[in-house]
């Protein structure tokens, strides 16, 4: 198995150790008047620009992309692509370029990770209660038969022209591959139609991109958790993205009880239960923000083999544990480390 993630610039993203200050959140870029923030796809949206003269026409460029993304591909609209094309296993749907791009992201994605990252999940994930978007999803929902995972299933999903089809059974949910593709489609849009560098962070998938010649470094803020962080907080990580993506996966943010116990978003398609793993996040590097968050999420699953399995792919990775401590992968830059206040 080979996993193109490899970091799309010379040098991978700078770390440095700082406090959070005014205005500063996770996942966040400068505020300064080239930058944008609102909600959509049921999370937070952060945009910059290097031209803050274009700085509207680019976040609503953004937006109509990001619409157009939940048209297709949300699992929670009954009238998105992905709904229509789940709901005709087995037969052949026509659908949007933008689903059929997202379906092919997804399908790499699982092909690149021996399944690790599963889009086949979606009855699971339904039946273990996330049935709903995660804001409207109760603290506690009620226990349902959970289905055994049909392993392999994603190998059968077909792809012809603007067609898809999902095989009986099974259902597609893009939700870990989704937003990532989002932030990659917004990015290469506005360098393609404004021809101004960006970055955009889509619930903490960021892709960095710019014509050539004229790239520009973001800052880019990290956090296990949005939620979690007040003025006291301890220190969190900024890394420096000049081209291609960052993610980071989390099993803190998206959390609901079933039947006692405590579920997570992030599923093990091996046994159809919550990722049993050491790690609160994972952070890593790709040629674009799909890249990087097949890997995190592929090392969530993995649990404590996520380490060797992240340096055996060259994938600059950073994992931070339950007790607070941080591993790195070989290609993480730790000696461009520095302390700030």
């Amino acid at each position: 198995m080979t996993l193109a993630l490899r970091a799309a610039t010379p040098q991978p993203p700078a770390e440095s150790r700082v406090r959070r200050g005014a205005g500063g959140t996770a996942y966040d870029v400068p505020t300064d008047p080239g930058s944008r923030s609102w909600r959509a796809l049921g999370t937070y949206v952060h945009l910059g620009v290097a031209d803050a003269t274009v700085a509207d026409e680019a976040a609503a460029l953004a937006a109509a992309v990001l619409s157009e993304v939940d048209v297709a591909c949300s699992r929670f609209r009954q009238d998105s692509d992905l709904v229509r094309a789940n709901q005709a296993g087995g037969h052949w749907v026509s659908v949007s370029p933008i689903l059929i791009g997202a379906v092919r992201v997804a399908l790499r994605a699982a092909h690149s990770t021996d399944g690790l990252v599963d889009p086949t999940l979606g009855e699971l994930m339904v039946a273990a209660g996330y049935d709903r978007t995660f804001s409207q999803l109760p603290s506690t929902v009620e226990a349902h038969a959970l289905p055994v995972p049909v392993a392999g299933a994603w190998s059968d999903v077909r792809i012809d022209g603007d067609r898809v089809r999902v095989p009986h059974g099974v259902a597609l949910d893009l939700g870990a591959t989704g937003k990532a593709y989002a932030a990659d489609l917004v990015a290469l849009t506005i360098v393609e139609r404004l021809g101004v560098a960006v970055v955009v962070s889509v619930g903490g998938d960021v892709r960095a991109h710019a014509p050539a010649g004229a790239a520009v470094t973001w800052p880019v803020d990290l956090a296990p958790d949005l939620r979690a962080w007040s003025d006291n907080d301890p220190e969190v990580c900024r890394v420096s993205l000049t081209a291609g993506g960052l993610a980071t996966s989390s099993v803190t943010a998206r959390r609901w009880v079933r039947a006692g116990s405590a579920w997570h978003h992030v599923l093990d398609p091996r046994t159809g239960r919550p990722a049993q793993t050491p790690w609160l996040s994972v952070t890593a590097y790709g040629d674009c923000a799909a890249d990087a968050n097949t890997a995190t999420t592929a090392a969530l699953v993995l649990g404590a083999d996520a380490p060797e399995w992240l340096a055996r792919h060259g994938v600059a990775a950073r994992l931070l544990a339950a007790d607070g401590s941080v591993r790195r992968t070989p290609t993480w830059p730790t000696d461009l480390e520095e302390s700030r206040t």
